[in-house]
């Protein structure tokens, strides 16, 4: 009993195994093995998988397209900031040496020169 039906099994997994060994996983989408119909619809199902993917490619290019434009509008913002932040400082410099060059002249205006004591000799 127990050979016989050990034998079976055999026999059976032997059937599957041939079966699914002859024939290639990629005969049953081949269009030369079709009828006419069953190809116009793969035809028809390709070319709509191809569509769909030209149609999220471009989404994602748009999407990729857009991130990038935002970011170098981040980055232009942040330099024209950092420049202005630049020439803020060097005018508020320029007006302090100014105003510490009027302040010099101002307090030896009448100097004409003297040196009100001091002997360099």
């Amino acid at each position: 009993m127990k050979s016989s039906l050990l034998s079976l099994l055999a026999a059976g997994l032997l059937m599957v195994s041939t079966a699914a060994s002859a024939a290639s996983p990629s005969d049953h989408n081949d269009p030369r093995r079709m009828s006419p119909i069953e190809r116009s619809r793969y035809e028809a199902a390709q070319l709509k998988a191809q569509r769909e993917n030209e149609r999220r490619q471009a989404l994602e290019r748009a999407r990729y397209e857009a991130a990038q434009r935002k970011l170098q509008l981040q980055q232009e913002r942040k330099l024209a900031a950092e420049r202005a932040r630049l020439e803020a400082a060097q005018r508020r410099a320029e007006q302090q040496r100014a105003a510490e060059r009027a302040r010099y002249e101002a307090q030896h205006r009448n100097d004409h020169g003297r040196d009100y004591g001091y002997n360099h000799r």
